[in-house]
């Protein structure tokens, strides 16, 4: 009898222990922030999540790309709840990497990290120099896809106006006949406001505010306006073609990306 008293306890103090391997409470606090980093080593590359406040934050710059895709999205406490809860079931907090063998130099990384009450923050680093194995790497990789998928669901109509939106900013460059028949017109974008320039004379600038984007395309209402065309608010629809890195602007094509002055 007193050995099954014994084993009844020892089973009760293990299972105890595993209540207590993690130290984030069962139900979602009441404020939690959620962020995700990758760096690409050396290369001129990176990803940045942020879910806090109601709403997610995305920013990525692509190896090659000239300016960073940024685009948020809101995020409701129910929706956050389904995330919280996959960090809690593959008890993010007590994940632990391995011990690190030497140092590998340009490499990338990549961390998760959970902020709980603003008080505790857990985060988990994964990369060359930080390694993960057997069932640490295999909670995280859940983790991890779990954020994938949470980000993607609300990733694909604001990626589509956040990405044109990057391309288009800089100043671009059209022109055409020769002697008293030449022309140019330049336009420069430069988050949220506009310069348009020409020969015919043409001097107007303002601000800009993206109403719809749709695969190639991108249409601005110009509002705050002044100069050759007045300050009546006009929409302005932009065609892109990236693999030739060129738009046309209300028809006019051949606009060539050139280096904003410093």
């Amino acid at each position: 009898m007193r050995l099954l008293v014994m084993m009844f306890s020892f089973l009760m103090l293990i299972g105890g222990c595993r209540a207590q391997d993690t130290q984030l409470p069962a139900e979602m606090p009441e404020k939690i922030a959620v962020y995700f980093n990758e760096s690409g080593g050396m290369m001129r590359a990176y990803k940045k999540v942020t879910i806090d406040g109601g709403a997610l934050e995305f920013e990525e710059l692509k190896g090659g790309s000239r300016t960073p895709s940024k685009w948020s999205a809101p995020v409701s406490r129910e929706e956050l709840a389904g995330l919280y809860k996959v960090f809690v079931e593959n008890r993010f907090d007590a994940i632990e990497n391995d011990e690190r063998r030497g140092i590998v130099y340009d490499a990338g990384s990549e961390s998760v990290s959970l902020s709980v009450g603003g008080l505790k923050s857990f985060g988990v680093t994964y990369g060359k120099n930080s390694p993960l194995s057997g069932k640490n790497l295999a909670r995280y990789q859940i983790v991890r896809r779990a954020l994938d998928e949470f980000v993607a669901r609300r990733q694909p109509a604001a990626q589509s106006i956040a990405e044109n939106e990057a391309f288009i900013q800089g100043t671009w460059r059209a022109a055409g006949g020769d002697g008293i028949r030449a022309w140019f017109l330049e336009w420069t974008f430069a988050d949220g406001t506009f310069k348009q320039t020409g020969y015919p004379p043409i001097v107007q600038e303002g601000r800009y505010k993206v109403t719809s984007a749709t695969g190639d395309r991108i249409t601005l209402e110009l509002y705050d306006q002044k100069g050759t065309f007045g300050a009546e608010n006009r929409e302005l629809q932009i065609l892109i073609d990236k693999p030739a890195e060129q738009l046309t602007i209300s028809g006019t094509k051949g606009f060539t990306w050139i280096e904003p002055k410093n």
